[in-house]
């Protein structure tokens, strides 16, 4: 009777154990699964990811799709679409206070010369040892490694080289023009300079406006891509020898240097002599040009108030969806200038496009599970995959290295080399920047002469290249801070 007692404890006593293990594997397994669904420990991470308010509805189901896509990979990330202001002064307070009190969200739009400001300030996530590490939505490769160089170059920090964004876009600035009109009056697309005034000569005279040219504030953009381009046209090779690292550019330190031994100087013809040519064409502009954005003039050229207007990749679906629009239009490269219109002309295009655009951030509050997130939604972001859906669907210019432009944006790759100098630009000296169109807005109504405008353009620059020299402690004996 002991020995069955005991066989039937055993029994017992394994049955018991058996049906706890199933227990517990289902446990383990229902443990397993909501790991694999939702990350280490189960756990889900919230993000708000923030765009600039598009200005078509049509854009928001595509940064939603976006969105969705990266969920299916990472159903662990819940991510809530978020906007901000789309005016650049009203963006720019928003960004700022939302990063100086904390209530900014985790994933922010920014331009790369606010990046710049920013880091700084101590403000952002410093990303650059993430840069070194592989990108799993690009096959593994190395992060920094899949973006065009010259993208990346400008996106570093020019005091202190190190990243702290994401560009997805580029730019290439071209003329649009009506091509009814160019048929009425039997005009090509002119190439050069001479060619681009006479089309707007028989154009006035025919009683049509050629051209709409915003320059109601800075951040208009028009009189910076112009002079920026028919500057380095006349004067790039003065400051060749001072690319030290060889890569078609000239970064901060490269630019105080040429400032510094005085190859820049504004003040004199070198560097000014396109104002003049600028301020002769402002003749065929349509009326009001210092108090028209470049909303205001891109809506004119829709309307078929004007013949041409300037705007860069980034306008072509709100041109090209346009229901205002009544007419076929076409493209093509701000002309460049020829020995005729300056003895130093290199008689052939430079392209201001090619700089970082549609930036995104992080600010540094964020930190931990949402840090790893936000840093991995962001390589999503950089993928092959969503460079094909923004250039189909956005008519975004990706800052990958070797993914071809989809059909509809053909007409903006580049046709001639990239400028050298980009000094006028705001990460360069902001109010350089600034004082070129607003000083600029006086010259070309006579209020200001062509002397007053370029000697305190040029005050302005050397203020502002002595402060860097002074604050990085880059002088010629250091070589500038140079790396050789």
């Amino acid at each position: 009777m002991m020995v069955n007692s005991k066989k039937r404890w055993a029994y017992t006593s394994l049955s018991a154990m058996m049906a706890l293990s199933v227990v517990l594997a289902g446990c383990s397994s229902a443990k397993d699964d909501k790991k694999e669904a939702g990350g280490a420990g189960g756990k889900t991470v919230n993000l708000t990811f923030a765009v600039e308010t598009p200005k078509q509805e049509e854009t928001k189901a595509v940064w939603q799709e976006i969105v969705d896509g990266y969920s299916k990979k990472r159903p662990d990330v819940k991510i809530k679409l978020d906007y901000a202001p789309n005016d650049g002064d009203a963006f720019r307070t928003w960004l700022t206070t939302g990063l100086i009190g904390g209530t900014a969200p985790e994933i922010v739009p920014s331009r790369y010369t606010w990046t710049h400001e920013d880091l700084n300030k101590d403000l952002l996530v410093d990303m650059t040892p993430e840069y070194d590490k592989p990108n799993p939505y690009t096959d593994n490769k190395v992060w920094k490694d899949t973006f065009t160089p010259t993208i990346l170059n400008e996106m570093k920090n020019p005091i202190s080289g190190k990243l702290s964004g994401v560009a997805l876009q580029t730019l290439s600035i071209r003329v649009f023009y009506n091509q009814d009109v160019f048929k009425k009056f039997g005009l090509q697309v002119p190439k050069t300079w001479t060619e681009f005034i006479d089309v707007q000569k028989k154009l006035k005279a025919g009683g049509v406006t050629p051209f709409a040219f915003a320059n109601s504030k800075p951040g208009d953009n028009h009189l910076l891509w112009v002079v920026n381009m028919m500057t380095n046209q006349i004067a790039a090779e003065k400051v060749k020898n001072f690319d030290v690292n060889k890569n078609r550019q000239l970064e901060l330190n490269e630019i105080a240097a040429a400032v510094d031994q005085g190859v820049i100087n504004l003040e004199s013809p070198d560097w000014n002599a396109v104002l003049p040519i600028v301020k002769d064409w402002s003749q065929y502009w349509a009326k009001g040009f210092n108090g028209t954005n470049g909303d205001t003039a891109k809506e004119m050229f829709l309307r078929g108030d004007v013949a041409m207007v300037m705007a860069g990749n980034f306008e072509l679906k709100t041109i090209q969806d346009s229901k205002a629009r009544k007419f076929e239009y076409g493209t093509f490269a701000l002309p460049y200038l020829t020995k005729q219109d300056n003895p130093n002309a290199s008689e052939k295009n430079v392209e201001l496009g090619g700089y970082p655009d549609m930036v995104f951030t992080i600010p540094k509050k964020v930190t931990g599970e949402k840090l790893d997130a936000s840093l991995d939604f962001l390589k999503y972001l950089s993928s092959p995959e969503v460079a094909t859906i923004m250039g189909n669907k956005m008519y975004t210019a990706t800052t990958l290295a070797d993914i071809q432009l989809p059909d509809n944006l053909k007409g903006f790759q580049f046709v001639g080399e990239r400028i050298l100098v980009n000094f006028y630009a705001a990460h360069i000296n902001k109010k350089l920047n600034e004082d070129l169109a607003r000083i600029g807005q006086l010259y070309l109504e006579n209020s200001v002469t062509l002397d007053m405008y370029t000697k305190e353009l040029q005050k302005t620059l050397k203020n502002g290249i002595n402060e860097v020299m002074k604050t990085n402690n880059w002088s010629k004996d250091n070589d500038y801070g140079s790396k050789k």
